[in-house]
């Protein structure tokens, strides 16, 4: 069986399902699917042609299944992992694959940062890709040597049913709060979205013969709420689980509860709020058989996350982090995270074509909680680059920021304001390599920039 969404992939025998996208119509596209061999087509619309099955909202969950049935159902024999929230899945993925690799039990990741087993990685136009992507690549990985896959899922491919058809085994609900209100209409759209992953799709897993661990963080208000409206999800709690939390140039140390029992440990990341992240992959973990020991001991070997806290080196005594933090919350707790040492410079802006009511949150907590703040442009894309950054501005009280919509030269300039022992903070792009303006993807990375402003060999100026 060939399953495809895409006309111009149709072979004799396909079966195609017209879905109306973001850019094209589907629907206008089934008398050449049938032209080229479709032998069944499924529709969200009746579109007035004969024999076309019209499935209304149930045809992605379709599409879906059937994907997972030409692939040979491949998470059926597969460990699968799934975190949602609007901050820190893909650290949390990163932990997961990390403690369970450590355990023995060769893990694939998907995300943010794209597909990634043994060191291949493949790159992903979305945090998670359709459904036929997905179980493509879940069959590759599986047949490469994959026990496991831990998988970002995002608002919009759990609302739009790109997860649907897997056999879940753990999942997770980190936190929630304002972002991607551009697609959303409302905070409760966001968060019933993000729900799913935790009710009806672990419905659809325990239905498959899984047992089924849904987790949620108590800590957070809409995670709460999860554990109050569904019985046979978990909590876990940074408040109740960890404690003697020390921060340092070491990273992170602290005594953790796991199974009915206090564990001390440590792990490489900066800022308490990573607590979260750990706690939660730890979680997922041991709920998939492996002791608290065990993940506990493996987090002193962590590597990190690109982009993610990235400690920059170099000589002159600055501090230099790369964040991927280009939401309100997550922007607010890496600068809680960092306060009480040096003077803070942060270096941040926002992306042009998505949610405008977060800039002025945004530039309120960056001056609120720095020394100095340099507004510059994030990914303007089709946005003129200072409308985005007056925006920001709107939200200003405070005097100490500036406005420099060169990016490469906001860098530069924190990086040579900062004295040895402050903090220099470059937040909303990470891990990117690229800075999208008007329609033109252009190399930029905030981690070469940093490297060249500060001077470090073999960055050219």
């Amino acid at each position: 069986m060939h399953v495809t969404a895409n006309s111009k992939e149709v072979i004799p025998g396909s079966v195609f399902f017209a879905l109306k996208g973001a850019k094209h119509d589907g629907h206008l596209f089934i008398r050449e699917a049938l032209e080229r061999g479709a032998v069944k087509v499924f529709a969200e619309r009746d579109p007035g042609i004969p024999g076309v099955e019209v499935l209304g909202d149930g045809a992605r969950k379709r599409l879906a299944e059937m994907a997972s049935e030409m692939m040979g159902h491949p998470t059926h024999a597969l460990k699968m992992v799934g975190v949602t929230g609007t901050s820190g899945k893909t650290t949390t993925t990163y932990l997961v694959q990390h403690i369970l690799e450590s355990a023995g039990i060769p893990c694939a990741r998907l995300g943010t940062n794209g597909g990634e087993f043994r060191g291949h990685l493949v790159p992903t136009s979305n945090t998670t890709p359709d459904a036929i992507t997905l179980q493509k690549w879940f069959a590759t990985v599986r047949d490469q040597g994959a026990k496991a896959v831990v998988l970002e899922a995002s608002s919009h491919a759990l609302h739009q049913d790109r997860c649907w058809g897997i056999a879940w085994d753990s999942v997770c609900f980190l936190n929630l709060s304002r972002e991607h209100m551009d697609y959303h209409p409302t905070l409760d759209h966001y968060f019933e979205a993000k729900a799913l992953l935790l009710t009806t799709h672990a419905f659809f897993s325990r239905g498959l013969g899984k047992t089924v661990h849904a987790h949620a963080h108590r800590d957070s208000g809409f995670g709460k709420r999860l554990l109050t409206e569904n019985k046979e999800i978990e909590g876990f709690s940074v408040m109740d689980q960890i404690r003697d939390l020390q921060t340092g140039s070491f990273g992170l140390r602290f005594d953790v509860e796991l199974q009915g029992r206090w564990i001390s440990t440590e792990c490489p990341l900066f800022g308490s709020f990573q607590t979260e992240n750990i706690l939660a992959a730890l979680t997922l973990c041991t709920s998939l058989g492996v002791s608290p020991e065990q993940a506990c001991k493996s987090l002193s070997s962590f590597g990190g996350v690109p982009g993610r806290m990235e400690f920059i080196p170099n000589s002159k005594g600055l501090f230099v982090f790369v964040d991927y933090a280009h939401k309100p919350e997550a922007l607010e707790k890496v600068l809680l995270a960092i306060q009480g040492g040096g003077r803070i410079w942060t270096v941040f802006g926002c992306g042009g074509d998505r949610d405008r009511s977060k800039r002025p949150v945004m530039g309120e907590i960056a001056t609120r909680l720095s020394h100095h703040v340099i507004l510059t442009s994030d990914n303007p894309r089709s946005e003129d680059p200072i409308s985005i950054l007056r925006e920001i501005e709107s939200g200003i009280e405070k005097k100490n920021f500036e406005i420099e919509p060169d990016r490469r030269a906001a860098i530069e300039k924190a990086v040579q304001s900062a004295a040895p022992g402050d903090i220099v903070l470059i937040a909303g792009k990470g891990h990117e390599d690229y800075q999208i303006v008007g329609s033109e993807k252009r190399h930029f990375d905030d981690r070469e920039e940093a490297k060249r402003a500060i001077g470090v060999p073999g960055q050219s100026s």
